[in-house]
């Protein structure tokens, strides 16, 4: 069974809940209150108890969390308003969206047609789609083989001839040579951690796709022990450079743990992503692809710090989310996974610190010849969809409040962002 919820849910049980809430059968609360409980999980889960009634608050993460069983939690991002079926799909698309620029996931692109129809389903067999979609090129490209090492007994040499194990046994039957040799196969530890993967979701919505691929994998056995598989095949990584994809969804799939990437958390059981890490790394990466050849984009760079102490040494390294260079322009970009609201000349919900910082990489950057533009990028909302007008530090240092539109392709999103900026 799974639930529907988004960000920063509160999930309870029995009859009285709120109807904001997500209501929950007991037995399914008691086993995500077990693991909200330890000292690790605050960031995701947090257990509280207000007016006698015990509930469950979700954090800024999205995914998919394993409640018990077969009781699943699908986590949306909170961009809509409600849970009308298109609305669901949208903040379902977003997420789909978000996820492909994932380094660690190493996910292929995919066409935004193909993009939408996942949309449509829940997230399990989106995420099971795109697997499949990585797996199908490895297996298409052709298994890789590996060398291993055989002890046999032949009535001819091939390999090492091992006189010294057993002379008697030699003499008495000299037709029947102990050797040692090495021959090529596909039983290793990545073709193992692989099929592994492919036979948790044979009984899936994608069942027939994936007997198909297991037919590939026929003479491969299953991991015995899947955990030491992916330590071998992570270990001979520079061998299977093709399956290098693999191993963060091995985790989740064998494991029912997330990677950790972007600072995430792979505590509880699922796959779940920090939200604002998500953001974050689809604004950069998509303005990195998207922008003209013309602009020089930087991610996460830090050549300025905000202090010095007497003697001169730097303190406190800054260190912006994007700086696009043209020349002797520079444009410095924030992302904010917030939701803000416009009312008019006034932007409710930002936050003074987000604005001292970026007041502080306009005074670091400014130094140079060339003019500087600041920005913070959220995701567009029904209360933030138009560009307000720019604001100002100083006159020489303009404040732009952009939406990211994620209910469109990464090409167009970047191409609305920059005129709005340019404006």
């Amino acid at each position: 069974m799974l639930h529907l919820a988004t960000e920063n849910s509160t999930l309870t049980y029995g009859p009285s809940a709120s109807p904001a809430d997500l209501v929950l059968p007991e037995a399914v609360f008691l086993a995500l209150k077990a693991f909200a409980l330890r000292d690790d999980a605050e960031p995701v889960l947090r257990y509280s108890v207000q007016r006698g009634r015990a509930s469950l608050r979700m954090g800024p993460y999205v995914g998919l969390l394993q409640a018990a069983g077969s009781v699943g939690i699908e986590v949306l991002p909170k961009i809509a308003s409600d849970f009308s079926p298109e609305s669901i799909a949208a903040a379902r698309l977003a997420l789909l969206r978000m996820l492909l620029s994932v380094p660690e996931l190493k996910l292929l692109p995919m066409p935004e047609a193909r993009l939408g129809q996942l949309a449509r389903f829940p997230l399990p067999d989106a995420l099971a789609a795109l697997f499949l979609q990585r797996a199908a090129k490895v297996l298409h490209r052709g298994l890789q083989t590996d060398y291993q090492n055989l002890e046999t007994e032949q009535p001819f040499v091939r390999g090492k001839l091992r006189l010294q194990d057993n002379p008697l046994a030699l003499a008495t039957h000299p037709e029947r040579l102990p050797v040692t040799f090495a021959e090529r196969t596909r039983d290793h530890a990545p073709n193992r951690v692989l099929k592994s993967c492919l036979q948790t979701l044979r009984f899936g919505s994608h069942a027939r796709l994936v007997r198909q691929y297991l037919f590939f994998l026929e003479e491969v056995p299953t991991s015995f022990d899947w955990q030491q598989d992916l330590r071998l095949a992570r270990h001979q990584n520079r061998t299977f450079r093709d399956y290098a994809w693999l191993w963060p969804w091995a985790e989740w799939l064998l494991g029912g743990r997330a990677p950790a990437v972007g600072g995430g958390h792979n505590i509880l059981p699922g796959l779940l992503f920090p939200t604002q890490f998500l953001f974050e790394n689809y604004i950069a990466r998509s303005l990195r692809k998207y922008l003209p050849a013309e602009y020089e984009v930087s991610i996460q760079e830090s050549p300025h710090y905000l202090l010095y102490n007497a003697r001169g040494e730097p303190a406190h390294r800054l260190r912006p989310d994007v700086v696009v260079r043209r020349g002797n322009d520079i444009w410095i970009l924030d992302t904010k996974w917030k939701l803000v609201q416009e009312n008019g000349s006034k932007i409710a919900s930002l936050a003074q610190s987000d604005l001292y910082q970026l007041y502080a990489y306009g005074q670091r950057y400014a130094a140079g010849s060339g003019r500087v533009s600041l920005a913070l990028v959220y995701p567009k909302t029904n209360d933030f969809a138009a560009v307000p007008a720019p604001l100002s530090y100083e006159p020489h240092l303009p404040l732009h409040l952009l939406p990211a539109d994620l209910s469109v392709s990464a090409a167009t999103m970047v191409d609305q962002l920059w005129k709005s900026w340019m404006i």
